[in-house]
C-alpha cells in the first residue's frame, strides 16, 4: 500500500458537493462471483463517512481519460479506517493518480443533515425544558425502509416516565427555535480549551479521541462536540415531529422526523386517514369515534353469540 496524507475534509469547511481530487490509493476490499468491490483513497473529498450516529454519503466518481472515455464509479460506501483515512467502496477499479471529479448526493446529504441537526436540537430541548439527557442516537439512511430516526433518553431523578403531554411540550419549543432560524457554526478548539467548556457546563461531553475538537454550537442553544455535518440553521431543519416514545433497557427511546421526512410521514399519515374514513363513511375527524362504536358493537354482538351458543347447548342435552 502506498504512503499518502489522510485525505483532506471538505465536508467541515465547504456546502459544496462536487469537487475534484486526485486518487491516493485503490484497494480490493471484497470478491462475490464476478462481482468485485474496490476502496478508493483521495488526497481530498466531500464525501461524509459513516461515523457518530450519521450514515455516509453516497455519489458518483468521475475519471475522463485523455482520449475522451469517461468512467462513472458509483459509491456505495465510505468509511473511515483506525488511521483516518477515508475509504470510498465502488464497483471499478481507479489507478492511484487519476484526476477524478467528485459528486455527493445532495438529496441524501441534506436528508441527514436534517435528522442530524434536529437530533441536536431536540435532544438540548429535552434536557432544557424536563431534564433527561441523551444517552444515544440512531439515524437510519435515506430509503432504506426505516423513516424514523431515535434518542435513547436518560431520566432525571425522580422522573418515571415520559407522557405524550411531555412529548408536545418539548415538540411544540422545538420548532418554535426551527421558525428562530438560529445559526449553527463549527469550529475546532483544543482539549484544555474543551475541559474548561465542560467546567463552565457548556459542553456535556467529551469525546474519547487525542487532538483538537470540532465543536457544533447552535447560538443560544448548545455546544456540542461533533464531527458530522449540519444544516447552517435551524430553520433548513424543517418541521419536527416527535412520533413516538417506549421503554428500552437503557432509559425512554423517543421515536422523531424532521424536515421532508416529517413532510412524508404526515401526508401518508392524512392518506390513511383519508381512506379509513372513506370505508367507515364518515368524516375524518369522527373516525375514532366510529371505530370506537364499531368496537364496542362488536363486543355486544360476541357477548350475545356467546350466550346463545350457551343455550343452544343446554337446550340440547
Amino acid at each position: 500500500m502506498a504512503e499518502h496524507a489522510v485525505a483532506e475534509r471538505l465536508y467541515y469547511t465547504s456546502a459544496e458537493l462536487e469537487f475534484e481530487a486526485t486518487v491516493t490509493d485503490v484497494r480490493l476490499h471484497s470478491r462475490e462471483g464476478e462481482s468485485q468491490l474496490w476502496q478508493v483513497a483521495l488526497d481530498r473529498t466531500a464525501f461524509y463517512p459513516e461515523g457518530g450516529g450519521q450514515p455516509w454519503d453516497t455519489g458518483v466518481l468521475t475519471a475522463t481519460a485523455k482520449s475522451g472515455a469517461v468512467l462513472e464509479c458509483v459509491v456505495e460506501r465510505v468509511e473511515e479506517d483506525d488511521a483516518g483515512e477515508v475509504w470510498h467502496s465502488v464497483r471499478k477499479p481507479l489507478v492511484a493518480g487519476t484526476q477524478v471529479t467528485g459528486a455527493v448526493d445532495a438529496a441524501r446529504r441534506v436528508d441527514h443533515e436534517q435528522q442530524h441537526s434536529g437530533q441536536h436540537l431536540v435532544s438540548a430541548m429535552f434536557l432544557r425544558e424536563l431534564g433527561p439527557r441523551t444517552v444515544s442516537f440512531h439515524l437510519s439512511p435515506l430509503k432504506t425502509g426505516v423513516e424514523s430516526s431515535t434518542i435513547d433518553l436518560a431520566l432525571r431523578e425522580g422522573m418515571e416516565r415520559l407522557s405524550e403531554e411531555d412529548l408536545l411540550r418539548v415538540e411544540e419549543v422545538v420548532n418554535r427555535v426551527v421558525l428562530e432560524g438560529r445559526p449553527l457554526t463549527a469550529h475546532w478548539v483544543e482539549q484544555e480549551m474543551a475541559q474548561q467548556m465542560m467546567e463552565r457546563g457548556e459542553l456535556r461531553k467529551i469525546p474519547d479521541r487525542e487532538g483538537p475538537l470540532r465543536i457544533v454550537q447552535m447560538q443560544g442553544i448548545e455546544f456540542n462536540a461533533c464531527g458530522g455535518t449540519h444544516v447552517a440553521d435551524t430553520g433548513k431543519i424543517g418541521a419536527v415531529l416527535l412520533r413516538n416514545v417506549e421503554k428500552v433497557k437503557q432509559g425512554w427511546r423517543v421515536e422523531f422526523l424532521c424536515g421532508g421526512r416529517a413532510v412524508k410521514a404526515a401526508r401518508r399519515d392524512y392518506e390513511l386517514l383519508k381512506q379509513t374514513a372513506g370505508l367507515l363513511t364518515v368524516g375524518m375527524k369522527d373516525v375514532p369515534g366510529r371505530v370506537e362504536a364499531l368496537m364496542e358493537k362488536s363486543k355486544t354482538m360476541a357477548k350475545e353469540l356467546k350466550k346463545a351458543t350457551v343455550a343452544a347447548r343446554v337446550g340440547g342435552v
